[in-house]
């Protein structure tokens, strides 16, 4: 057979680069399109092949556990109920002890406060007692010691049993004061003796007189007499205890004054060197 002029015609195949079809927007639209679908497979729901189907044996186990531990809970709740009202009982009972405590804190302060002003109003008292009672002992004591500005005290006179020291004391001041013998029996008006009876020491004899000018006439007369150096007697004030006391401890005192050439003296309780007041040290 003759060939005939006309050659058949095959379709031509294309054969693209890699590096084209990458360049091609249709094919990078298309292999796009297959990544997200790769891509995606991860989000399509599959069947969850780790979940098991619990066996009924499995199911028994877990509703004891879980019974016990409600039962365990309740328990503990029951407990922790019964603390919470043994506290709260407690704390009402606290309530109530604060409450008394209050009362009896402020009972108490009441009482700290009358007590407080009854204090103050004894300080008072006290203290004006005090004042009152140096007032009246200062008056006791210059009263005593004025009253005794009208006596005389005799030292060494001998004392004789049955004795009648009156008499015996006239007759050594007529002695003394012969200017005043028709006197005597009116100036002189008790004699006595003070103190406890020692053997061998006579005790002082207290001559009161009625007038005070004679009592201090006596008394200087008897400071130069040769009629008491004689009878070994000495006249002295009359004094208090205090007054002795204090005379007594300004004697150091007025002896150095002596001693140095100076005046000094003593008036009542108190010493006197150059006219000046002394007090003891």
């Amino acid at each position: 057979m003759p060939k005939s002029s006309q050659q058949t015609t095959h379709p031509k195949i294309y054969i693209t680069s890699v590096k084209d079809a990458a360049s091609d927007p249709e094919m990078e639209v298309q292999t796009a399109k297959t990544d997200k679908r790769r891509d995606a497979s991860h989000f399509t729901p599959t069947k969850d092949n780790d979940k098991k189907k619990l066996k009924p044996h499995d199911d028994d186990i877990t509703n004891a556990t879980l019974l016990q531990a409600i039962t365990s809970l309740t328990a503990r709740f029951d407990v922790q109920n019964e603390q919470l009202e043994d506290m709260a009982n407690q704390m009402r009972k606290n309530s109530i002890m604060v409450a008394e405590i209050s009362k009896a804190v402020e009972f108490n302060a009441a009482e700290i406060k009358d007590c407080k002003e009854k204090c103050a109003e004894a300080s008072k008292s006290l203290l004006y007692l005090t004042t009152s009672h140096k007032d009246l002992a200062s008056r006791t004591s210059e009263l005593e010691r004025y009253k005794r500005r009208w006596n005389l005290r005799i030292n060494g006179m001998k004392e004789k049993p049955e004795e009648d020291a009156r008499k015996e004391t006239i007759a050594m001041i007529a002695e003394i004061a012969p200017h005043l013998i028709h006197k005597l029996e009116d100036i002189v008006d008790t004699v006595h003796r003070v103190g406890k009876k020692e053997l061998g020491k006579p005790r002082q004899v207290i001559v009161q007189f009625t007038m005070r000018k004679y009592r201090d006439e006596i008394w200087r007369s008897t400071k130069n007499s040769s009629v008491c150096r004689d009878h070994g007697v000495r006249f002295t004030e009359d004094m208090t205890r205090e007054d002795r006391l204090a005379r007594a401890a300004l004697w150091p005192l007025i002896d150095q004054a002596r001693k140095a050439g100076k005046i000094a003296y003593y008036r009542g309780p108190f010493g006197y060197i150059e006219g000046k007041r002394i007090d003891a040290a």
